[in-house]
């Protein structure tokens, strides 16, 4: 079982014009984290666009990041699902082709009104039961993972990870002062990175660390050294204004522009019914940003 620490790049899924898999865009993708510093990657995740291939693309991603992964760090596959027993099969496949751990969704809403926590416990109970490599929660803003409904599963030995993206600073307080010994907690909130990892956060895995590896990389490391202040220097100045231009509007569209202008990918394309156009203003801070930064593909 691999080691899931460090930063690990939730990476988008690039596409051909005629919205095709782009197997050569995913395998340049996956070698540019890799060598800018991620311990890991992850794919089908929201930037994925997990929840919306068919289950045939679902199983060439998987097999061609698993293929080109060749052990150089763990592979996380997205698993997001309407119901549990979709979850189950969802993360069973993802086990066969080469996942080493699986990014876990709760079960989308029924009607208006979340599942509740014995429902979410069994769940998870369920995905933990169906493999054997690990399930990482994710508690993301508007579907949370309850602080009671993660201590049943860390005190059973279901969990031991968790992708946390959430902007709730007590909450996730609370889960590194009473579980984070048996806890590794990811930052999940792109844009709330550096304040979870000083409240307590071991990790990152987020898109934005797919398009900026090197910087989310070295931030963890600042961080892990101790020194805050530098930290908060190099926040503001590598990651705060990617912050301020790339999640207002169609973020998926936005992260792959990035790649696009690095020379990485060929296109911007998403799947329906994500737009994949942004408008000018926003490409043109995407373009300025990357010129101040003097980033490169190199």
């Amino acid at each position: 079982m691999k080691d899931l620490k460090g930063a690990i790049a939730l990476i988008p899924t690039p596409l051909t014009e005629d919205g095709k898999v782009d197997e050569f865009g995913l395998r340049k993708i996956i070698d540019y984290d890799m060598k800018h510093g991620c311990s890991g990657v992850g794919v089908l995740a929201a930037i994925g666009e997990g929840y919306l291939f068919p289950n045939i693309d679902v199983k060439k991603i998987i097999k061609i990041a698993a293929s080109h992964m060749d052990g150089k760090g763990p592979l996380i596959v997205g698993c997001p699902a309407m119901g549990t027993l979709e979850a189950v099969e969802k993360c069973k496949q993802a086990e066969e082709l080469g996942a080493d751990a699986i990014l876990a969704f709760n079960p989308k809403y029924k009607g208006l009104a979340a599942y509740g926590n014995s429902e979410l416990v069994d769940h998870y109970i369920a995905l933990t039961d169906a493999v054997k490599i690990p399930i990482l929660p994710y508690s993301q803003a508007d579907d949370i993972v309850p602080y009671d409904v993660l201590k049943q599963l860390v005190d059973g030995k279901r969990v031991s990870y968790m992708k946390y993206g959430w902007h709730d600073c007590e909450l996730l307080k609370k889960l590194v002062k009473n579980l984070g010994d048996k806890l590794f907690i990811f930052v999940g909130a792109d844009t709330f990175t550096l304040r979870l990892l000083l409240l307590g956060a071991k990790g990152i895995s987020t898109a934005t660390a797919a398009i900026f590896p090197e910087e989310n990389s070295t931030l963890l490391s600042i961080v892990q050294s101790g020194d805050i202040e530098r930290a908060r220097r190099y926040y503001n100045d590598n990651i705060v204004p990617w912050n301020d231009c790339g999640f207002y509007q169609n973020w998926q569209v936005a992260h792959k522009l990035v790649l696009k202008l690095l020379g990485i990918i060929e296109s911007t394309r998403c799947l329906p019914p994500l737009t994949y156009s942004l408008p000018d203003y926003q490409v043109e801070e995407i373009r300025w940003l990357l010129k101040y930064q003097k980033k490169s593909n190199n």
